[in-house]
């Protein structure tokens, strides 16, 4: 009976051309959301993507046609129902398989070696790929249950109606949300924090976030670590130049990157380099 091949040993069996589409497509926010688009469509134009993403049009029209250009989609054959839209090519359908493997299971292992992880953009993503987001109309039990069906996730990020984040709720606040409903089920007489919140709607999303301290892709990972221990913050929102979130810092991400110095350094005084 044949042995079953691991993933490791079909992971090298892949050729440098598609290694080198997957680190280009992981390299570029842009084309790493647009890309992961097409897990759950399998013809898709601009307006589509926007839609789904909160992204621009534009931008979403721009990570296409990059997509289009390295052959890893291609346009339909313009036409009243598929004008503009676009699918994945052969090579994209395995350039999407193995980016999401990348950004799943042991991605941080793999790039140690060809990234610095100086920058945001070098470590945001290796756990949490898709943060939680949420609205100020949204009723906080809503909201932790998002968090639940994630086990990777602690925050959720409230957004307006152009993906821009106004607000942010950490655990700290999902605790305290609980905190006031057993106080309620309790017949028990809430905490005074928590009596000034109510002037809110109950358990709302409003009544509990905060704002947040943001970073952007070209911070530094130490710059966003000092953010998170001044604020007191577990994770940050990354946003671009208009503050659209795109993604999230986790605070276990900057554990990895530590844990791989660490490691390095170790390393380093056993061999005496």
């Amino acid at each position: 009976m044949a042995r079953k091949q691991t993933w490791r040993e079909s992971d090298r069996m892949v050729g440098s051309t598609t290694k080198n589409l997957v680190k280009w497509v992981i390299q570029s926010d842009r084309r790493l959301v647009t890309l992961r688009c097409f897990k759950h469509a399998q013809f898709l134009g601009a307006s589509d993507i926007s839609q789904s993403t909160g992204r621009s049009i534009q931008n979403s029209s721009t990570a296409l046609s990059e997509l289009e250009r390295m052959r890893v989609a291609e346009q339909l054959e313009p036409g009243r129902r598929t004008w503009k839209k676009y699918r994945l090519t052969d090579t994209g359908k395995v350039v999407l398989e193995y980016v999401e493997r990348e950004l799943s299971t042991g991605m941080f292992e793999r790039l140690a070696d060809e990234f610095s992880f100086r920058y945001v953009r070098d470590a945001f993503r290796l756990i949490v790929t898709e943060p939680i987001i949420v609205t100020k109309g949204m009723g906080l039990r809503d909201v932790v249950e998002k968090v639940l069906e994630d086990p990777r996730t602690r925050s959720a990020y409230v957004v307006d109606s152009k993906h821009r984040v106004v607000g942010m709720i950490a655990l700290k606040e999902m605790l305290e949300a609980i905190e006031g409903s057993l106080s309620l089920f309790e017949n028990v007489r809430p905490p005074a924090r928590l009596r000034q919140r109510r002037k809110l709607t109950p358990f709302s999303v409003e009544a509990h976030m905060f704002k947040p301290v943001t970073v952007m892709e070209d911070d530094r990972i130490i710059d966003a670590l000092e953010k998170m221990i001044e604020h007191g913050q577990e994770d940050l929102p990354v946003v671009d130049e208009n503050g659209v979130l795109i993604g999230e810092l986790n605070g276990f991400e900057i554990l990895l990157l530590g844990s791989e110095v660490m490691r390095r350094q170790e390393r380093d005084l056993e061999t005496g380099t």
